[in-house]
């Protein structure tokens, strides 16, 4: 087998793990793809959730359609691509292509329902042409109810329904200002938040002129100085022992950005190959693992905002655990808090170590922004310069350790103390030296404790640093615990700090327990947990999955404590900490070669020694029940529990559930069953323990009644199942209903899909084969032929060979498919393509992908693949066929793609 018939294997299988994961609930669209007679290739491209495209964008004028007269329908739940421009025009040539002309649709009108105090959020893009203006405006008949401009910026604008408005169908206006043609994505849900996506291809980053350098041999300072190459470095500071940040000699030239880390790279080369030195390697930035939302979320204690808590079985856990984590300290190293010392965030403060030990700020300058250039000793978030901030270090302390106050949300280890530790400054960035110090600094003087028993990396974007390994390898040592995100790549390529040794790796699930379509994966994944799914609605709760927890926002003018729900690993790290800031509350002895123990033989997730490991989940997804309750030294009372512990029914998924129940307790006995009951009309209890009934084990199973709820629209209820243990007890167990009808209506716009050569000539690829597919039944099927060495060749007819394929839309009309603002899918994963390979008479079927708005977070794991520096979209080809030319079906637009 050839090393690309390897990959493409193994790439099947991880495309496989992607798709199921958007059918969270064992559903499918019932699609199928082409027959394989006569095929080089074919396959289906799903697309997320609730995804629309805009019915009268260029790509669709162009091929003589007249704008639309009438408002385009919308669900009350969505994320839509769209196109507006004043006049029609073309577009500036660009190499030897010629501009494309764009059409005039200088308004786009939409109808949709809405709830009171419901958003609506656009996102602008500019085009080829240049960025000009949009308003959003929102109507009811023709009166206006509010009218937003992005002006020149290209931040989001949003308009809400007040309180002042019933609920009922609104008008959505996106109107063209300036000269040029724009791109929008327009999004809502019922949650009141916006989807957490981002639009742009990433780009990852290093210092400028600074390298983290490791010597052969130890020397302090005085004799660094005096033996070593200082014409080619600049000491700037010691990280460890033999360990230096470097500067790069102040005479390096820098003309330009690029040039600049062109010669930052070419120095650190130079200094590799010094005899001193054992490595150089880039000062990486790395970023906060996540992708934010603005809008704060409303304050509820229901299970739609706090979700997360109930798949992870929190409410077991804190039964067997009342301490809450009481006697643990957890350092967050992140962003820092939103506050200052001794009036943090409200819902943090009181578990705040108090006083802080001194040094809990190690941002250096080149990313400071609080005031006070380089390390002090407040870890106070100061938000961001430039942009919004989510304060992602108070979200991610607030799932550790919010304190139970009759306010906001809770903390998992909510009497546990909070270290905050700020390694990341502006924009959520920091270098690995800053890391690599607060790293030594945690673990304590030699001759002392180390300051912290667990640590939070909710951060990532590293590539294998030794030092950052010897530093953690030596704070585990002294009995602290790592836990770190996995990063959100959608990658299996290992990213760092979480696929260090004896770091637990940690990667995301939506709602339905089922790996998020953000998060990385792999063999190196140690367990999984909630980290949320804005792109999905997995538990059928009618909300994106997304973690709420404490944060801070801009409201009237200042910025003041709220809560927000974010997505990411950054999200399902805390998850992890906090529950082992429970069991170290139980069990103070547990260090990692314990709980490492406990995780591969189950005790932890699944409760079996026979707990496979998968790479999407690791050892399973955490249960704090189950952990709790491994921890435990003393004896446990007998607790009830369900599994699973919400259930979710949908006609896109299951209309039936079995729910088991089962005790928990340090030597679980029998227990009495009073009562089991369900109030809902839409709800059919088909079997349950009967009043008297005793037992270990019981089951229980529904049966959802769509004919009962009003499409679109979720309904909730509980299983109530009253209990006799050592008391009378109750067990509420939520249950999700949903008449689902978005399957069948998602559309991202007509797709290209093409198969490129993938070695480029120059800056441009060459695309060999183009079909194109519209969406039926919320997918995209798609085939090439075989090419037959007839000419002329049809654009959907492929030599053998090896290639990577995409698909996208072309919604601008300029030639140019996956840019900000159209959808974008590229096998096997978006951000990650790899090779596929054509043999002649050996066709390959049944491919999958997904296409979506969004673009992948960066992992510096990944540099083969990622970034893709002033990436502009794939090119097609701009001539019309000639007449009477069969095309195989598809449209008269290929070749060449620019990177």
């Amino acid at each position: 087998m050839t090393a690309n018939s390897r990959a493409a294997t193994v790439f099947r299988y991880s495309v496989l793990a992607v798709v199921a994961s958007l059918y969270g609930c064992g559903g499918s669209s019932g699609g199928s793809e082409p027959a394989s007679a006569n095929i080089a290739l074919s396959g289906i491209i799903d697309i997320e959730t609730g995804t629309r495209v805009d019915a009268d964008d260029a790509d669709t004028l162009a091929l003589s359609a007249s704008p639309l007269g009438s408002p385009q329908l919308l669900p009350q739940e969505f994320i839509l691509a769209g196109y507006v421009s004043i006049s029609d025009g073309t577009y500036p040539d660009r190499d030897e292509f010629p501009g494309n002309n764009y059409p005039a649709d200088p308004v786009d009108t939409f109808s949709m329902t809405l709830r009171e105090g419901q958003n609506v959020y656009l996102q602008p893009f500019s085009t080829n042409q240049g960025f000009s203006p949009l308003i959003l405006s929102l109507l009811s008949g023709s009166r206006v109810i509010e009218t937003v401009a992005t002006n020149n910026q290209v931040d989001p604008i949003r308009v809400s329904l007040p309180d002042t408005e019933t609920a009922g169908a609104y008008t959505l206006q996106v109107r063209a200002v300036g000269a040029a043609p724009m791109l929008y994505i327009l999004s809502t849900s019922a949650a009141d938040s916006a989807h957490a996506m981002a639009f742009e291809w990433p780009d990852h980053d290093f210092v400028d002129a600074e390298a983290i350098v490791v010597l052969k041999a130890y020397k302090d300072s005085v004799s660094m100085r005096s033996t070593m190459p200082l014409h080619l470095m600049e000491p700037k500071q010691e990280l460890a022992s033999g360990v230096w940040l470097m500067k790069a000699p102040s005479q390096m030239a820098r003309s330009s950005q690029a040039q600049s880390k062109e010669s930052t790279l070419a120095w650190i080369r130079t200094l590799n190959r010094r005899p001193e030195i054992a490595s150089a390697t880039p000062n990486y930035k790395m970023r906060a693992m996540q992708t934010p939302l603005d809008e704060p979320l409303y304050n509820s204690p229901s299970v739609g905002q706090q979700w997360h808590y109930e798949l992870l079985n929190a409410p077991i856990a804190w039964q067997i655990a009342p301490g809450g984590g009481s006697g643990v300290t957890l350092a967050v190293m992140d962003t820092g808090l939103f506050g200052a010392p001794g009036n943090w965030h409200s819902e943090l403060n009181a578990n705040v170590v108090q006083p802080l030990p001194e040094g809990t700020d190690f941002v250096s300058e080149e990313f400071d922004n609080d005031g006070v250039p380089g390390p002090d000793n407040n870890p106070s978030d100061p938000g961001n310069v430039v942009g919004s901030g989510v304060s992602h270090g108070t979200h991610v302390a607030g799932t550790i350790a919010a304190a139970v106050n009759g306010a906001g949300g809770a903390g998992i280890a909510y009497k546990s103390s909070l270290l905050p530790v700020r390694v990341l400054g502006e924009g959520g960035t920091g270098s690995s030296a800053d890391l690599l110090a607060a790293l030594r600094w945690v673990a304590g003087p030699s001759d002392g404790e180390p300051l912290a028993e667990i640590v939070n990396l909710s951060l990532g974007g590293l590539p294998f640093l030794q030092q950052l390994q010897d530093a953690i390898s030596y704070g585990t040592s002294r009995g602290i615990v790592f836990v770190a995100a996995a990063g959100n790549s959608a990658s299996t390529l290992a990213s760092y700090p979480a696929a260090f040794d004896k770091v637990f790796a940690v990667s995301a699930v939506d709602g339905a327990g089922v790996l998020a379509s953000y998060s990385n994966y792999g063999d190196w994944i140690d367990v999984a947990a909630p980290g949320g799914d804005a792109s999905r609605d997995g538990n059928a709760d009618g909300r994106s999955d997304l973690v709420s927890s404490s944060s801070a926002a801009l409201v009237n003018g200042t910025v003041q404590e709220t809560y927000i729900g974010l997505q990411g690993t950054s999200m399902a790290a805390p998850h992890v900490s906090a529950v082992f800031a429970l069991m170290k509350s139980l069990n103070p002895a547990l260090n990692y070669e314990q709980l490492n123990n406990m995780l591969m033989t189950g005790k932890l997730t699944c409760g079996s020694e026979t707990c496979p490991k998968s790479t999407e989940l690791g050892w399973g997804l955490l249960d704090a029940g189950k952990s709790a309750l491994a921890a435990a030294g003393a004896t446990v009372s007998d607790f009830l529990t369900a599994s699973p512990s919400i259930v979710s029914l949908s006609t896109e998924g299951e209309l039936s559930a079995s729910v088991s129940l089962s005790v928990y307790g340090s030597a679980p006995g029998d227990i009495i069953i009073e009562s089991v009951s369900v109030v809902a009309p839409w709800l059919r209890l088909d079997s349950a323990p009967v009043s008297g009934d005793s037992g270990t084990d019981f089951g229980i199973s529904v049966t959802l009644l769509p004919e009962a709820l009003e499409a679109g629209i979720s309904e909730r209820t509980n299983i109530v199942v009253e209990y006799r243990s050592d008391e009378l007890r109750r067990l509420e167990i939520p249950v999700i209903g949903q008449r689902v009808t978005d399957q069948q209506a998602r559309d991202a716009g007509r797709h290209f899909v093409l198969l490129v050569d993938p070695e480029p000539t120059g800056d441009r690829y060459t695309t060999v084969a183009q079909t194109s597919a519209v969406a039926e039944n919320g997918q995209y099927q798609f085939s090439f032929l075989p090419d037959d060495g007839e000419m002329p060749r049809m654009l959907n007819e492929v030599p053998p060979g090896d290639y990577i394929l995409v698909a996208g839309t072309d919604l601008d009309n300029d030639g140019l498919i996956c840019h900000a603002g159209e959808a974008c899918a590229e096998y096997p994963v978006a951000g990650l393509r790899e090779e596929i390979t054509i043999r002649q008479g050996d066709p390959v079927t049944g491919v999958r992908m997904t296409t979506s708005y969004s673009r992948p977070s960066i992992s510096a794991a990944t540099p083969g693949v990622l970034p893709r520096p002033a990436f502009i979209g794939y090119r097609l080809i701009q001539q019309q066929p000639e007449s009477g030319e069969d095309n195989g079906g598809t449209a008269p637009k290929t070749i060449g793609a620019e990177r």
